[in-house]
């Protein structure tokens, strides 16, 4: 029989193909068409190196004194070695295989001398010199009980463990698993996460446009201003959801993205005659800042349109400016507003203007009113610190 061939230390090399005879090799598992699905669905496979399982192999090799340690997959044809110390490959053939083997077996595996078990008597694996005379593993478990692979150590002299290192193993083994079906809770709930924002989206979109469609037909003036200002709140809070979508957990939003989308939106609901525009220096801000501005900005517009332009229209603007932990932002019109106007919104009279006391509150920024006779401006600060 031809001996594979090694590199130092007692560690094979898998550079060249390793050439058997009459050899037992793994039979395959009674589910292996579920198993392997099973498999595929953890998405494991051929991903990169990853540090939570090589210091998973390194501490389980130091601890039980072994050459080599591996967290491996049983695939269809090959074992894939998602983490190794001592080996140097990331996958190897299943016909050569030790743990296509003891996935057949119960949870825990020790095999004190390779050559006297009849699976391994004649791998070249294991018959080589010096090959892997020791081997020892915990099985890797799926929810349904299916083995996918294990967290094993090799040595190329026969051994047994202690208790403590069989310990070891096994604890580590549950650590795999765990690692592997808390990244799989993870992408069913980002799964989730976006099926539920899609349909909320789409709700507020639906919501908005409907409040502004029974506006236009409502025969009642207050009635009419009711739903164009429920429209507004609704479709600026569609905007913000849309934008906020996409973000992963810490992600900034693009405000300029955002504030874009918002006053294309909202120009469609105002009435004919009155223009708004936005400007945006800065880059991006937390949800939380975001999601404030956007409201500060929302009821400006709707008390603009509701209190301070004529019939014939009007212009309103609005500057947000960002820069590191300070920013600002400025909402103007050009109506009839003038200094009693300014008093009544800066003593919070109104619903609006309680609004964006309160927005301003909760961002910690100072708070201005003023009007001298050609429209209203707010302005917001970040406060100092």
């Amino acid at each position: 029989m031809q001996r594979a061939c090694f590199a130092g230390a007692g560690v094979p090399s898998f550079s060249q193909p390793i050439c058997y005879q009459q050899m037992m090799k793994p039979e395959l598992h009674p589910q292996e068409a579920e198993r392997l699905r099973e498999l595929r669905r953890y998405g494991i496979l051929d991903t990169e190196r990853e540090q939570a399982f090589d210091e998973i192999v390194e501490l389980t090799a130091q601890l039980c004194d072994a050459p080599v340690s591996v967290v491996n997959f049983i695939d269809e044809g090959r074992q894939w070695f998602k983490a190794e110390v001592g080996l140097g490959v990331r996958s190897t053939p299943i016909d050569t295989s030790l743990c296509g083997h003891v996935i057949l077996q119960g949870d825990f595996v020790e095999i004190p001398d390779t050559l006297a078990d009849e699976r391994m008597a004649d791998n070249p694996l294991c018959t080589s010199d010096p090959g892997f005379r020791f081997y020892a593993g915990a099985i890797l478990r799926a929810a349904n009980g299916l083995p996918l692979g294990t967290l094993c150590v090799l040595d190329n002299k026969p051994r047994v463990l202690s208790d403590q290192q069989r310990k070891v193993i096994r604890i580590l083994s549950h650590q795999v698993m765990r690692e592997l079906d808390l990244r799989q809770a993870l992408e069913r709930e980002q799964v989730l996460r976006r099926e539920i924002d899609h349909r909320v989206k789409n709700s507020l979109a639906s919501i908005g446009s409907l409040f502004s469609m029974k506006a236009r037909v409502a025969p009642d003036e207050k009635v009419r201003l009711a739903l164009e200002d429920a429209s507004l709140r609704i479709r600026s809070l569609s905007s913000l959801h849309a934008e906020l979508h996409d973000l992963e957990q810490g992600q900034l939003v693009d405000l300029a993205s955002l504030f874009r989308r918002v006053s294309l939106d909202l120009q469609q609901l105002l009435p004919e005659g009155i223009s708004l525009a936005t400007s945006v220096s800065g880059d991006h801000a937390t949800p939380h800042l975001a999601n404030g501005l956007l409201l500060i900005f929302n009821e400006f517009v709707s008390n603009s349109v509701k209190h301070g332009l004529s019939a014939a229209g009007g212009a309103i603007e609005c500057e947000i400016a960002i820069e590191n932990d300070r920013w600002s932002i400025v909402c103007k019109d050009n109506g009839s507003a003038g200094p009693q106007d300014a008093e009544r919104a800066a003593a919070n009279s109104g619903l609006g203007t309680k609004v964006i006391s309160s927005l301003a509150t909760s961002l910690g920024a100072s708070i201005d009113w003023r009007a001298e006779g050609s429209g209203m401006e707010l302005r917001l600060e970040s406060s100092d610190g």
